[in-house]
């Protein structure tokens, strides 16, 4: 009698035994901010800081050029209409910004699991230097000739990683958080620019999970939730 109990014994404490690395852990605004910092070390976050009136990121500079003469194909000290000319210019950034790193750090620099500070990177560098070649009428001893000359056209901009230097702030209680079929985005709290913490959409699992996290922050640190309306 006692061999037949044994086994059933153990077969029943084997099925009844769930390993402790299987449960799930408990769902809080900490794990959420943790959640979110990972997604910035896999570099899936970004802030777009719109500026408040052209509503783009942009930056100023200037356009110059510069013209010269050709002889034997070395750039003389003189060139057609004026030598060149120097204009401002304005140009629009094609990428958001990178974040590198986010953390549940309020603006006092207090761990604040109701707020993530994030800090940005870009890679983008708007400078550019162009160098062309073509012929111009030019006068000499004999009347006009057409002679070969060099453009060089060289654009300098504001660097972009100071003028749109972080870091950004999301205060989650006060968030406005929307999904499209490319990205979720979430407002932060910021004077100088429109600016929105995004995740790029690749894998709609993940992305129902990053909504997740940034849906359970607002519903854990929105403080008008307490009053039941």
């Amino acid at each position: 009698m006692f061999k037949r109990i044994l086994p059933v014994a153990l077969a029943c404490a084997a099925a009844c035994f769930v390993p402790a690395a299987a449960a799930q852990p408990q769902q809080t605004a900490e794990g959420a901010q943790r959640f979110l910092a990972l997604l910035a070390g896999d570099g899936a976050l970004f802030v777009e800081a719109l500026d408040k009136t052209t509503n783009a990121m942009s930056v100023k500079g200037s356009k110059t050029s510069v013209n010269r003469w050709l002889k034997n194909g070395v750039p003389q000290n003189d060139g057609p209409y004026g030598g060149g000319s120097t204009e401002e210019t304005t140009r629009n950034l094609q990428q958001m910004l990178d974040v590198v790193k986010a953390e549940g750090v309020d603006m006092r620099a207090n761990v604040d699991p109701c707020t993530t500070r994030l800090e940005t990177f870009t890679k983008e560098k708007p400078d550019n230097t162009y160098v062309s070649n073509g012929t111009a009428m030019k006068e000499t001893f004999f009347g006009y000739d057409e002679l070969p000359y060099r453009v060089t056209i060289v654009d300098k901009y504001e660097d972009p990683n100071v003028k749109y230097a972080g870091p950004y702030y999301v205060a989650w209680g006060k968030a406005v958080i929307g999904r499209s079929t490319s990205y979720i985005a979430a407002s932060t709290q910021d004077t100088r620019f429109k600016a929105s913490l995004f995740y790029k959409i690749k894998d709609q699992d993940m992305a129902d999970r990053v909504e997740f996290a940034m849906k359970f922050l607002k519903a854990s640190c929105d403080k008008t939730a307490a009053t039941g309306f």
